[in-house]
């Protein structure tokens, strides 16, 4: 029989960042879950609002299927004496597993014979293993600042109030914490009172909507917002552009959305664009209106009007309308005076003049001040351009923009609104007659700020960029205690810098060594870093092509392609030193997999050279190591001639190149043993090998395909 399930979890009003990734994380678990307990299932979905998570489950089947489990105890040579009898370890086992070891059986696995147990479970009734494992999936969500409340044990997002649980029209009861499960729900917390009984799992969205007045799809409940938005701006004389991160929030801050239009004075449109519109839509929540019509020919840049919406949670009447829009006025009239008092105080003091302030900053705890930073920001961003190989001229600017870079942190608007760091940075300096390329390096150099933001383009914004997140990777990564990013939580933003280097390096196609100048960012510590340098070098190498590694497989690059070219073989080839070889290496290799007869000619005797210098490998080696005296077959020098004509700086002629020295290799490995009984012989043919090795690395580390 196909059954269908709901579980919906009522709370206290959740965060919106929380309801941003539980929806698709509970559903995930629940169908791993269902997975593992060997139950099919339909359809698995999460519908959320700011008061409750509803997990609907389709197709369930009555009874779980009967499972086979295998039972691996100890290896047959340590689990039997010479007598075949079950030694301490085998009968630990059988008393583990509550059978007796004559019930072992013996089978070959991975290679070697282990005593196992087969276990025949029967299968329970699909309700009782939903009751079993929903509380604690529920239970295990992940997010930050969760709470406990009462005298329970457990803790959640906010405190869960009322249980849902059905199974089709019946109640299944369950239990989360003291909360026990029934067959009602609660709607609205204004426009819907007292409890609201549902009597099947298909009619509860609707009876949800009708007397609850709570729109639970979270989907349609984002376009009814966006519908509104754009009607009401349209209604203003202007229109709306979507904000799809504010969006997102709204739709799970209210139940029932409702636009409310408000205004503001005139004079406030005299702040800075970003500074009205970060009040607005980051501290607000509000939605700024534009005066440009959408989709106009008009030449001139849309400009705000005095105007904001702001999404209420409910339908109201023209006195609550007016409530609404009264009080929202007056909060965003206070936060305006606020901003315009700042941006007029902030200029009284050159932004030069704040760098003593930064002294009183502190950057990160056991790593100095914020003035310390921008020291050691000065003196790195010289190395990054100087390995860009900018004209003294533009270094000028470099470090003028290095050396303000910070300052804005120190004025009123940056400490009122951190999300304008940069912007009032660059706002300030070209106020206070800036050179333009120093101003726009004081903003480029925080980018990008987030996922799919813009890019520094200028030198400026560039070369300040790369420094300020190798300083900052390094400096964490130099201390022996380092707080590294650990699952959601990555409170410096390094995974975002990580990413931020590569993609400027790579969209800019820059020819630096960035472990020189990692290099160069560890000395700038001085006594601060506590971490040796080669091991703090090492571990920001592996976090910065791992999340290369992440981009790379969201561009859907084969996994095995993405680990060979992206290999470090043993830290020896370090990628960082030719980030932009990348992107090639990857097009040819991919062209390669294609073609078998190629990828057979290169990919058998990479791998056999690999094998045999194992750890004899000498990436430093020339054809100047290797000497004809020491050569005792044709072979050998036929190989050496080979090795010679690998000089194509092209990628694809490379390709064509190995493929033609394929024969001699094989020819090679037919008529000598390279582990000669002679030192000296022995010796030159590994630095023949390691030369041939190193052309083959060139283009990717064969033994990480999946041929």
């Amino acid at each position: 029989m196909s059954n269908a399930y709901l579980l919906e979890v009522g709370t206290e009003e959740l965060p919106a960042g929380f309801l941003e990734t539980a929806p698709s994380e509970l559903a995930d678990k629940v169908r791993g879950a269902l997975s593992d307990n060997g139950i099919a299932f339909g359809d698995v979905s999460v519908q959320a609002t700011p008061r409750r998570l509803a997990l609907f489950i389709k197709n369930l089947p009555d009874i779980q299927p009967d499972q086979e489990n295998l039972l691996k105890g100890p290896p047959v040579r340590i689990g039997l004496d010479a007598e075949g009898k079950p030694t301490k370890a085998a009968e630990g086992f059988a008393k583990k597993a509550g059978v007796s070891p004559t019930d072992f059986k013996r089978e070959t696995l991975e290679g070697e014979e282990y005593l196992v147990i087969h276990q025949s479970i029967k299968g329970q009734p699909v309700k009782t293993v939903l009751v079993n494992m929903l509380p604690d999936l529920v239970l295990s969500l992940s997010g930050s600042h969760f709470m406990r409340w009462a005298d329970q044990d457990i803790k959640f997002s906010r405190p869960i109030r009322w249980l849902l649980s059905l199974w089709n029209k019946e109640h299944l009861p369950l239990s989360i914490g003291n909360v026990k499960s029934g067959n009602v729900t609660y709607g609205h917390r204004v426009l819907s009172s007292g409890p609201i009984q549902i009597s099947s799992v298909e009619n509860y969205a609707d009876t949800l909507a009708n007397q609850g007045k709570v729109l639970l799809d979270q989907t349609l409940r984002r376009e009814k917002i966006w519908q509104q938005l754009q009607a009401a701006a349209q209604k203003a004389g202007g229109h709306v552009s979507e904000n799809a991160g504010l969006l997102d929030v709204v739709t799970m801050l209210v139940e029932y959305p409702s636009v409310v239009v408000g205004g503001f004075e005139d004079r406030f449109l005299e702040i800075p664009d970003e500074v009205t519109t970060t009040v607005m839509q980051a501290h607000q929540k509000y939605f700024p209106i534009l005066s440009t019509p959408a989709g106009s020919s008009a030449s001139s840049q849309p400009k705000l009007m005095p105007n904001f919406m702001t999404v209420s949670n409910g339908p109201q009447d023209e006195k609550a309308v007016k409530t609404i829009r009264a009080g929202n006025e007056r909060v965003l009239k206070a936060r305006f005076e606020d901003a315009r008092f700042f941006f007029n105080d902030d200029q009284t003091t050159p932004l030069e003049d704040r760098l003593e302030a930064l002294k009183g900053v502190t950057f990160q705890k056991g790593l100095g001040s914020m003035y310390d930073k921008t020291q050691r920001l000065i003196t790195l961003s010289k190395s990054v351009a100087e390995a860009l190989g900018y004209k003294p001229d533009a270094l000028k600017k470099i470090e003028r923009a290095a050396k303000l870079s910070k300052t804005d942190l120190v004025t009123g608007m940056v400490f009122e609104f951190t999300e304008l760091q940069g912007v009032m940075g660059k706002k300030y300096a070209l106020l206070a007659g800036e050179d333009t390329e120093v101003a726009d390096g004081i903003f480029e150099h925080y980018l990008p700020r987030f996922t799919g933001d813009q890019l520094a383009v200028t030198p400026t914004g560039i070369t300040v960029g790369l420094a300020d997140k190798l300083d900052t990777m390094m400096a964490v990564f130099a201390q022996k205690d380092a707080k590294l990013p650990t699952g959601s939580k990555d409170p410096l933003g390094l995974r975002r810098m990580a990413t931020g280097v590569t993609q400027t390096v790579l969209q800019h196609g820059l020819k630096i060594d960035l472990i020189v100048l990692l290099e160069a960012a560890y000395a700038g510590l001085g006594k601060l870093a506590t971490q040796e340098k080669d091991q703090a070098i090492s571990l920001i190498s592996e976090f910065v092509l791992q999340r290369l590694k992440v981009s790379l497989l969201e561009q859907n690059i084969r996994h095995d392609i993405t680990d060979a070219v992206l290999d470090d073989v043993g830290g020896v080839r370090n990628p960082l030193r030719q980030l932009t070889e990348i992107p090639a290496r990857i097009e040819h290799l991919k062209a390669l997999v294609q073609n078998d007869a190629q990828l057979k000619a290169i990919y058998e005797p990479a791998n056999r050279v690999g094998k045999i210098l194992a750890k004899q490998y000498k990436p430093n080696a020339t054809l100047k190591n290797v000497s004809a005296k020491h050569f005792k077959d044709d072979s050998e020098k036929a190989l050496f001639a080979a090795i010679e004509q690998l000089t194509a700086e092209e990628y694809g002629v490379l390709v064509t190149q190995l493929v033609a020295i394929a024969p001699a290799v094989e020819a090679f490995f037919d008529k000598v043993l390279v582990n000669d009984p002679d030192e000296a012989v022995k010796e030159n043919r590994y630095n023949m090998l390691s030369c041939l090795h190193t052309q083959y690395l060139r283009l990717a580390s064969f033994s990480k395909l999946t041929v």
